[in-house]
């Protein structure tokens, strides 16, 4: 049954419609004023009473007669903020809601009351009535789809998830992203060393990263950071193994043109299954959305490698949320738990100098970082490679040279004649030369 005075009959019955619902077995009536017949006495005639608690006597009276009518099992009042209007104090408000309260138990009846209050401390007093509370929010932004959060506030008897999760109205319903809570997932086995399939990469990282490891890419933008996310997911794809990528700054076909004009069988991989490629608006999701969207990819589909391109898109999603690192970190640890090896690349401002500096520092939360840099050589621009950290095993320290062109990516061996190449401007120095200044400076100590 539902009680409403909030809309129409049908209201109701257009809002079902849309959904696809039908309101077979469900009783609807107006919780407003009774009909002349059914009242007591003429409304304008009131000397003794209040007009108000007459009314909401009235209102009551009515609601509960068709209760004792129907004997329904679920009971929906909607909304009870006319109640609030018409009570004359707090303490009338909060009686009459008891009243509503006890009726419904005595007819073993449970109850879902809709309110449009605030948690102000006089609507406090009346919440502290109910067994559950469940707190619904709009939360504005400066640009994009508003942001929904469901909350659960009170849960008699009860264990419930509490905290902030996001929720979205879609035909036939709400869906609700759980808040990620990555300790609520068991640790899986750990897998094989996952390679690239570029020796000179791989040596770089010392033989490989291991499965169920955080590898963040930075460097400025067109240097390579997907090319390199790219080279391990088909490294991947090679071993049957599945990835998921999410792109936040290209789209799906110019990713794949340009995987495929390096030589990367990216739409075989694709088409079989193994790979696949998710364009993200961060305009218009949340980070919940984006946190299950990869939770049913690693629970329901086995994928084992993510990666997700660019970290600056993610967080442009989350820009409206003060704790967007505790999001990440969660996210993160979630995939390290299920052994799912995970790629971020991270875009720096700058192209070369000591002006390049990232959007927001997250090498702490990695436990691998490959960092890419430009350097002028020979009145040509060049990419450096080089693995500046890596939590389990080594690593080599050197710097090499990554080059890309059509059909190939060629890693050279590491710079050893150069100084300065971080820098972007390097200095040209022969082996020999370095040698043999170490050797006089030794002579002289």
């Amino acid at each position: 049954m539902m009680a409403t005075n909030a809309e129409t009959p049908d209201q109701l019955l257009t809002i079902v419609r849309s959904h696809g619902w039908s309101l077979e077995g469900v009783h609807i009536s107006e919780l407003g004023d009774p009909a002349p017949s059914e009242a007591s006495h003429d409304l304008a005639d009131y000397t003794l009473f209040p007009e108000a608690e007459v009314e909401v006597g009235e209102t009551l009276r009515h609601l509960f007669k068709e209760v004792e009518r129907l004997k329904p099992t679920l009971l929906v009042l909607d909304t009870i903020s006319s109640l609030r209007v018409l009570a004359p104090t707090p303490a009338f408000h909060r009686r009459q809601l008891k009243r509503i309260r006890d009726q419904m138990t005595a007819q073993g009846c449970t109850t879902i009351v809709l309110d449009e209050a605030s948690m102000t401390e006089k609507d406090l007093r009346s919440q502290t009535l109910a067994d559950g509370i469940i707190e619904l929010k709009q939360v504005d932004c400066d640009y994009g789809a508003d942001r929904r959060r469901l909350r659960v506030r009170k849960l008699r008897g009860c264990r419930y998830f509490s905290g902030a999760h996001d929720f979205s109205i879609i035909t036939g319903g709400l869906v609700v992203y759980p808040r990620l809570v990555a300790q609520s997932f068991t640790n899986v086995k750990i897998g094989a060393v996952l390679q690239s399939g570029v020796e000179q990469i791989d040596a770089l990282m010392g033989g490989g990263l291991p499965h169920g490891s955080s590898t963040l890419i930075v460097g400025p933008a067109g240097i390579g950071k997907s090319t390199i996310s790219s080279l391990f997911v088909m490294a991947a794809a090679k071993r049957g193994e599945k990835s998921c990528m999410l792109l936040f700054d290209e789209s799906i076909e110019t990713h794949v043109a340009r995987d495929e004009g390096l030589g990367l069988e990216m739409t075989g991989a694709r088409e079989a299954g193994l790979v696949r490629l998710h364009h993200l608006d961060p305009a218009e999701l949340s980070v919940g959305q984006i946190a299950d969207l990869l939770i049913r990819q690693v629970e329901e589909d086995d994928v084992k490698l993510v990666v997700i391109d660019t970290l600056n898109g993610y967080l442009q999603s989350a820009m409206d949320e003060p704790a967007v690192l505790l999001h990440i970190r969660e996210l993160v640890t979630y995939l390290g738990r299920r052994q799912v090896a995970t790629f971020l690349t991270l875009t720096q401002h700058g192209i070369f100098g000591p002006e390049i500096e990232a959007p927001v520092d997250l090498s702490f939360l990695a436990d691998n970082v490959i960092l890419l840099r430009f350097f002028e050589m020979s009145g040509a621009i060049h990419k450096a490679l080089s693995v500046v950290k890596k939590r389990s095993g080594r690593h080599e320290s050197t710097i090499r040279e990554i080059m890309l062109g059509p059909g190939r990516i060629t890693v050279s061996k590491p710079l050893e004649s150069f100084s300065g190449v971080l820098t972007g401007t390097p200095v040209y120095r022969p082996l020999s030369t370095t040698i043999a200044t170490s050797r006089t400076v030794s002579r002289c100590c």
